[in-house]
């Protein structure tokens, strides 16, 4: 792979407005020179994320994850080194720059960024099988416009294809394109085995949706059967198939359309969660533009992760009106609850969906269906058994328990004694009767010890500031990085064989270190290009990002001298340690035992006399 040019990662991010990328995923609020957030990272009720664009650097103070522009897009993404600076080259519209000479070799994506524009390059394809004046693209045609009644102007928008009967002619088109089989058989759209030396197609003679993560990447797709899909032997193909897991397609963590929804979602508003693909693009195109669906599975915390970052007013669930809908809503309760979400409920009538809906009787009545949502505590008491049965005090019970297994989740005080306040109102008992049996639950759930050791606040768990770093290589790092004074003098009494290199800061300051010693001085910002990967990118960051302590100018000396002693202590203990293994084992002549001998009294000599380090120490 092509080496970027040096200081390219720290042009790249100097032109990236870091309170743009952090803001399209927290809802930030000025604080002084900085921004401040709820943390993308864990729950949490009181803003403890704060984003200072000018420093270029994030801190959040309740999971302890700090770094910049780069790191932040790999942690939330998901994303390697490589990835995260191809996102961001692609975001910002900044041109990826290489080491002079490497301009004529091409640049080698990573697998997930393959992956994407293997499934770009095949969406482009599908919708140009769609078109095609053929007797298959035909029927699929036919099935859009006449049987699902949606027009040419939404295929494009969507991205809706076609694909072909013939196994092999999406295999033979993307390796037209320069694609490898390597990487074609990890995209998901072939069958492992090949045939006849080629790759066979998963999709055959269907209709072709595909799947966007958050981002806008095409990830995966869902096939709906048409007349001409081949049958699979005895067994009838199934209406829909999806993707299989891939490295960048996993359901379970996608949700579809929420690219175009998290886009439309304006403050105070609501994400619509509807169960299929079309019913989401019908809503789309009728105005309903933050709808979403889950992806061929059922709905799961990764997913009501995904809209938590987003922040919605509510999720509005449109559920069927059977018994599987039912189910389902009494699941997504518990999820959202959970996961810190407000959501309401809102039942279609039986044996219609939203797609039905909205072509037989228009906006209004969706709309109309809606505005009868019912909260979460509202949905349980009214789903959770028959009418009938909802006076029966052992049913009420089970209800109570049903919800208080979620409320112990809350982190909110506030949130929780309003649901126990409408459970009690749902149920027609008295809110004290509620909380009782609600303080009870929890007693009985917790071990006895967390009863007999509580206190009415943990200490311990109080964050008061960075965590002391614990070993000789992260503290002489953390003076280097903060007080530039240090690096200079040091580069020349050091020597590298005092680091140790199994330890990340180790490998760290050998490199800047050795190049400032053949080099002269180095900026801060330019010492992250000699970083190699993401254990050495992590390292550096947790030490830069550190809050220095406010202390006199001769803090960061004495602490920089600590260290140095400590590292030639260490280092002459192992060399004495070294010849005594050797004095023990020789067999050599007595010159050399005399050598090693005079070598360990010169050794113990010097221990007693470390190298000091002081501003005034020559750097030519």
């Amino acid at each position: 792979m092509p080496r970027l040019a040096d200081g390219f990662i720290n042009e790249l991010k100097e032109r990236i407005d870091l309170f743009d990328l952090i803001s399209s995923y927290v809802e930030l609020k000025k604080s002084g020179s900085s921004w401040v957030g709820l943390s993308p990272f864990q729950q949490e009720k009181t803003p403890s994320f704060y984003v200072h664009p000018q420093k270029g650097f994030f801190k959040c103070f309740s999971s302890g994850e700090t770094g910049d522009a780069i790191s932040f897009v790999q942690k939330l993404e998901n994303l390697d080194f490589q990835e995260a600076l191809e996102f961001l080259s692609q975001r910002f519209g900044i041109p990826l720059r290489y080491e002079k000479g490497d301009h004529s070799k091409p640049f080698v994506k990573s697998i997930r960024a393959e992956l994407h524009a293997i499934h770009e390059e095949a969406m482009k394809w599908f919708m140009q099988q769609l078109k095609a004046k053929s007797t298959e693209s035909t029927v699929a045609w036919e099935y859009w416009v006449q049987e699902r009644k949606f027009d040419k102007k939404t295929a494009e928008a969507f991205g809706i294809g076609y694909a072909p009967t013939n196994e092999f002619s999406l295999g033979d088109h993307l390796a037209s394109q320069g694609f490898s089989k390597e990487i074609l058989s990890k995209a998901g759209l072939f069958r492992e085995k090949l045939r006849q030396g080629k790759l066979v197609a998963n999709f055959q003679g269907r209709l072709m949706i595909p799947i966007y993560e958050k981002l806008g990447r095409i990830c995966g797709f869902t096939a709906r059967k048409l007349s001409v899909t081949p049958e699979w032997g005895d067994k009838k193909a199934p209406k829909y198939i999806n993707s299989p897991e891939t490295t960048i397609f996993q359901k379970s963590q996608i949700l579809f359309n929420l690219h175009l929804a998290n886009k439309a979602l304006k403050q105070d508003q609501d994400f619509l969660l509807v169960e299929g693909q079309l019913d989401a693009i019908r809503c789309y195109i009728e105005g309903f533009e933050t709808v979403i669906a889950p992806q061929g599975t059922a709905f799961t915390e990764s997913q009501a992760g995904l809209l938590k970052k987003s922040n919605p007013r509510n999720i509005i669930c449109l559920l069927d009106g059977d018994e599987a809908g039912r189910k389902a809503g009494l699941k997504y309760v518990s999820i959202f609850m959970e996961c810190g979400l407000n959501a309401r409920f809102a039942t279609l009538p039986q044996g219609s969906d939203p797609d039905q809906i909205l072509l037989e009787f228009g906006k209004a009545k969706l709309s109309e269906i809606l505005s009868a949502s019912t909260s979460m505590v509202q949905y349980v008491v009214e789903n959770f058994a028959d009418q009938e049965d909802r006076h029966n005090p052992n049913i009420r019970k089970n209800i109570c328990d049903f919800m208080f297994r979620s409320f112990t989740k809350l982190d909110s005080f506030v949130i929780k004694e309003t649901h126990l306040k409408e459970l009690g109102v749902q149920l027609g008992v008295s809110n004290e009767a509620v909380k009782k049996d609600y303080d009870l639950f929890e007693r009985n759930k917790k071990p006895k010890y967390q009863f007999q050791n509580a206190e009415p606040t943990s200490k311990k768990s109080e964050i008061k500031g960075p965590v002391r770093l614990t070993n000789v290589e992260d503290d002489l790092l953390y003076i280097l990085l903060h007080d530039d004074r240090i690096a200079g003098p040091l580069a020349y009494l050091i020597e590298p064989t005092w680091l140790n290199f199994n330890n990340v800061s180790g490998r760290i300051l050998a490199k800047i270190l050795a190049e400032i010693k053949a080099d002269g001085p180095m900026e801060v910002s330019h010492m992250e290009d000699l970083l190699d990967d993401d254990d050495e990118r992590n390292s550096f960051h947790r030490c830069l990002f550190s809050d220095a302590d406010t202390k006199e100018n001769e803090s960061s000396l004495q602490l920089a001298n600590e260290c140095l002693a400590v590292l030639f202590l260490r280092s002459s203990k192992e060399r004495e340690l070294s010849i005594r293994s050797r004095l023990q084992i020789s067999t050599a002549e007595s010159s050399t035992l005399i050598d090693l001998r005079n070598e360990l009294k010169e050794i113990r000599k010097q221990r007693n006399s470390p190298p000091t380090l002081s501003f005034s120490s020559s750097t030519n």
